[in-house]
């Protein structure tokens, strides 16, 4: 009797030595330090583990695969119950691989927002307000060939593997705004470009090393380079023949000595705001210190213009704009590229404030839905934008818009195919900040009248077919407001654009017209080869655009409280750590057992 009682009393505490190593265990087994950079195969563990932990707030999905066939992780972030109107962002890093300091800060950024939600008012409404979307490494074929380097360095050093496996810089990789696109597409620009279409992002955050700058569109100009050389087919003049010289022989890419002009975009004030916010943040960036002596470079506020610094063709962050009127900035958050691991902790502790207060701004400015008057339904693809800016953003299929503005009155013009055009006044107040919570939105929603009658005249006419009505859709999934995995699928047809053979090429260029959607089709209407690239119109062809559906992207945005499809479960699952448990215990037993 004696020995049955010893046998359950040493189970027992056998059971409860087993309970309190497990949670240690558990509570600590998704966490990162500072010790160390992640490889691909830790990183994919800790992403698995981290948003299985937090079921309800997280959710893990691959917006493709590399080269190598290593998978994008992205990470969604969100509280909201009811994603209808709530603004989406991203923050992407490892873009270069030999610049992983942001793969290591978005890490532990996903940690920290995940670990505070409960504990921190700031955080808790930041997750309720916006999704945020996490991917760590947009390059794992280039951070997998490289290693750290001494630390300081000149910033500027590019050993390791700045490119992805193909050889190509994935920030040089994308379609242009300025210039034909004549570099293949590679796997990574593709899953992003395909992500863009999918999720209807009104903010970004791309992350570089090897200097501490905020950097704004545009990256590229029609005084670019090949802008220049364009002018070899023209009149070339003395003075452009002499500064092409001097380019080539400098290395453009990578040369400061050059004094380029800035290249502006129609939001430059938004974009200089969140710049100079950033590096105001940021306890040395805002002094505007090159990191490289030599060129005694020094940037104003700690922020500049793409363009002005060094003028770059296929950028990411122009690309986000152009075609999606996303706000994306460029931050160089290291003077050293792959510093040693000592400096992360250095590093995150500067940019933390910075990145939350960022996130915050994706409630700055207007926001609102766009229905039919009579019929009350959403308006999916109308076109919104100011009355004194060239450039818009185009409704959701739920017929949401979101515009980050500053203080003002601006004149907010609204567009729709077979609906009545619309200006509306729109005031942003002065003070709307909460100092805790950060900017609040204001409410405009937009009722559009159909129109009675539909023109369609030819050449010289009015059309309720415009240039401007060039499809350029951001795709919400249904999963999202239906906590389904079934793509939203618009059910009314979609009209096509013509555009003329007469139409030059740079004339849809500075109509914004989503160049991704363009179809070359002959003179005798036949479609057809579809090419990455754009075509001359000088060649006898006009463009087509595609009909929605055919570019409904193919994957779907999935919801943060949904189990299923792209949310991968963690190998520390129930089971395991069941069958864990039942394997310990003959061991917990002996080791109660013997000290009793």
């Amino acid at each position: 009797m004696i020995s049955t009682m010893s046998t359950i009393k040493a189970l027992r505490c056998s059971a409860i030595v087993l309970a309190i190593v497990f949670v240690a265990s558990s509570a600590s087994y998704s966490r990162i330090g500072f010790d160390k950079y992640h490889n691909h195969k830790e990183m994919t563990n800790y992403l698995m583990q981290i948003t299985d932990e937090f079921p309800n707030i997280s959710s893990l999905y691959s917006i493709g695969k590399s080269v190598l066939k290593r998978e994008l992780w992205a990470v969604k972030l969100t509280t909201a119950n009811e994603l209808l109107g709530v603004p989406n962002v991203k923050i992407v890093g490892n873009i270069h691989g030999n610049e992983p300091v942001g793969r290591e800060i978005i890490l532990h950024l996903i940690q920290y927002l995940l670990d505070n939600n409960s504990k921190n008012k700031a955080i808790n409404n930041m997750l309720r307000t916006t999704v945020i979307h996490l991917l760590p490494s947009m390059n794992p074929d280039g951070f997998e060939r490289s290693s750290p380097q001494p630390c300081p360095n000149d910033g500027m050093q590019r050993s390791g593997s700045r490119e992805n496996a193909n050889a190509f810089d994935l920030n040089r990789n994308f379609p242009d705004f300025f210039n034909p696109h004549t570099v293949p597409l590679q796997p990574e620009t593709k899953a992003m470009m395909g992500w863009l279409k999918s999720v209807p992002f009104i903010m970004s955050l791309g992350l570089h090393g090897g200097a501490l700058v905020a950097n704004f569109p545009y990256d590229g100009s029609l005084d670019s380079v090949p802008g220049k050389l364009q002018k070899l087919n023209e009149t070339l003049q003395i003075a452009d023949v002499f500064e092409l010289y001097k380019i080539f022989r400098n290395d453009s890419s990578y040369n400061h000595n050059i004094k380029n002009m800035e290249s502006l975009t129609p939001d430059d004030d938004v974009f200089r705001f969140l710049a100079k916010q950033y590096a105001e943040l940021h306890p040395t960036m805002h002094n505007g210190l090159s990191c490289e002596d030599e060129y005694n470079l020094k940037f104003k506020d700690g922020i500049t213009n793409g363009a002005a610094w060094y003028q770059v063709i296929g950028s990411m962050q122009d690309y986000n704009y152009v075609w999606h009127g996303c706000m994306e900035i460029t931050l160089e958050m290291s003077c050293c590229k792959y510093p040693p691991a000592s400096f992360l902790e250095s590093h995150w502790k500067d940019h933390l404030k910075p990145l939350l207060t960022w996130v915050q701004q994706a409630q700055r400015g207007i926001k609102g839905i766009v229905t039919n008057r009579i019929t009350g339904k959403p308006i999916p693809n109308a076109t919104v934008s100011l009355t004194d800016r060239e450039n818009y953003v185009n409704t959701t299929v739920h017929g949401e818009y979101w515009k980050i503005l500053l203080p003002g009155v601006y004149k907010l013009r609204v567009n729709a195919t077979g609906y009545d055009e619309k200006i509306v006044r729109v005031k942003v107040p002065e003070e709307q900040e909460d100092q805790e919570e950060g900017p609040r939105p204001q409410l405009v929603n937009v009722q559009l009248d159909p129109t009675k009658t539909k023109m369609t005249t030819a050449d010289g006419g009015s059309s309720t077919v415009s240039d401007s009505d060039h499809y350029n859709t951001y795709w919400v999934s249904g999963s999202d407001e239906h906590r389904a995995t079934d793509r939203a699928v618009l059910s009314a047809d979609t009209d096509v654009v013509l555009i003329g053979a007469d139409r030059p090429l740079a004339g849809v260029q500075k109509s914004f017209v989503d160049k991704g959607l363009l179809l070359v089709v002959n003179v005798n209407g036949e479609d057809g080869e579809e090419d990455d690239g754009y075509y001359d119109p000088s060649r006898g062809n006009r463009y087509d655009v595609n009909r929605l559906q055919s570019m409904r992207p193919p994957l779907p945005v999935q919801s943060s409280s949904s189990r299923s499809g792209n949310h991968f479960p963690s190998p520390d699952s129930s089971l395991t750590r069941a069958v864990t448990m039942l394997c310990l215990l003959p061991f917990s037993y002996f080791i109660v057992h013997i000290l009793s």
